[in-house]
Parts: structure tokens; sequence; C-alpha cells
């Protein structure tokens, strides 16, 4: 391709760069319908062969072996790569399309839990960071498509980061909750099926004959034995 916009005639050559890198400037009402055209296209034949070309894709011998048209699917998966890739590039351009294709999903998979899950998040993600990019991109007066992968990726740094901190926690509160239940096994509370006991201004609960009494702490929870329960009664 390249070396054919060499060849074409001066001014023509120009519009390389576009290709390039994207420029949204550069799209005519034309390419508009055609740009409608392949997107109905392609979530038509996802939304009919989706199940399929999922199993194409995670597994080409189970596809086989349950007697799917492997060839075929594959085929028809790499045609709407490149009717993706078609449809996108003179917005991102074909250095970057490889970037908006693959970071709207990492992003989707750190917040997802299904395979579905991950691809209607995807689109979402796409078209979020695709519009907000186009529209930093022209009040800042920079090249849509790299602020529109630059969004990108900043939003999956940011979800990387949250995913990494929210773990972080639950692993925090996994150790002290281990630490409360190797001093005490049970964990009294409403609801925990002991009875519970007033006493004072805490509530203390009958657990085979014992009083015990749970109390928060900066360290976590710890638990005071307070007499035996038949002598309370």
């Amino acid at each position: 391709g390249v070396v054919l916009l060499s060849l074409a005639p001066e001014g023509r050559a120009t519009n390389l760069d576009a290709y390039l890198f994207g420029a949204i400037t550069t799209t005519a009402p034309a390419d508009v319908a055609v740009f409608a055209v392949i997107t109905v296209v392609v979530l038509g034949v996802v939304a009919l062969l989706g199940q399929r070309l999922y199993a194409v894709s995670d597994d080409e011998e189970y596809a086989r072996a349950v007697g799917l048209p492997v060839l075929a699917l594959n085929v028809v998966l790499a045609a709407l790569v490149a009717a993706t890739v078609v449809l996108s590039m003179r917005v991102v351009g074909l250095l970057l399309i490889s970037a908006l294709m693959i970071v709207p999903s990492a992003v989707a998979q750190q917040l997802s839990r299904s395979f579905r899950q991950t691809v209607v998040l995807a689109c979402g993600i796409g078209l979020l960071v695709s519009v907000g990019g186009t529209t930093a991109s022209y009040y800042a007066g920079t090249p849509s498509g790299g602020t529109i992968v630059l969004l990108a990726i900043g939003l999956f740094l940011l979800v990387i980061s949250g995913v990494a901190l929210r773990e972080r926690t639950a692993r925090r509160r996994h150790r002290r909750r281990a630490r409360v239940h190797a001093a005490h096994p049970h964990e009294h509370g409403e609801g925990c099926g002991h009875p519970p006991v007033p006493h004072g201004d805490h509530v203390d609960y009958d657990h085979d004959g014992h009083l015990h009494a749970a109390h928060r702490t900066g360290s976590g929870v710890h638990y005071d034995e307070h007499g035996d329960a038949a002598a309370r009664s």
C-alpha cells in the first residue's frame, strides 16, 4: 500500500500520513456511509456466528471434533478483522489500529467474568475512548489516532491500578480474618447461631456454656470470655 501510494499522482500521496496515523478530518460523508455498512455487516455476522467463532478462537481441536467448519470460520474471522481495520484506519491509522483493538479488550478482561461480558464491555470502552479521544484531539490540536490510543492506555493503567489495589485490600482483609479465626475459629455476631446475652453496653454470645464477647480494635477483632452462662443465668 505504501508503495502504491508513493506512485500515486502528486497530491494524492500526501494522504499517506492520514492512513498511517489517522486523521478524522479527512473522513468524507461517503466514508461514513461505508463505515455504517461495514459496521452492520460485522455486527450481524458476530451475532449470527458468535458462539462458533468463539469456539474456533478458543480451541480449534474441540471445534473440529464437534464438526464445526474450522477453516471457513477462520476465514470469516480474518475477514471481520480486516473489515475492522478498514473501518478504523481513517480515524486511528494503520500503525495504531492494533492498539485500539487490543487495549479495550485488555481493560474489559480486568473487569469481566465471562467472554460475553468482555466483548460487550470492550465494545463500550472502544466507543468511549474513540469519542473522548476525538473530542480531545479537536480541542488540543493533536492527531486523533494517537490521542485515542493514549486515552485507551491511560484507562488501562487506571483500571489495573484499581484492580491491584482491590486485590491488595482483599488480601489484607483475608489475613486479618485469618488471625481472628486462628485465635477463635468462630466469629460471633448477629445471626451467628449462638444465643445473644445482653451484658451492660454490649452483647455476649453463649458458646457451649461460655459467654464470649467480640471487641473490635485497630488490629482487628479479639474475643474475651465473660464468665459462665449457667452462673450468669
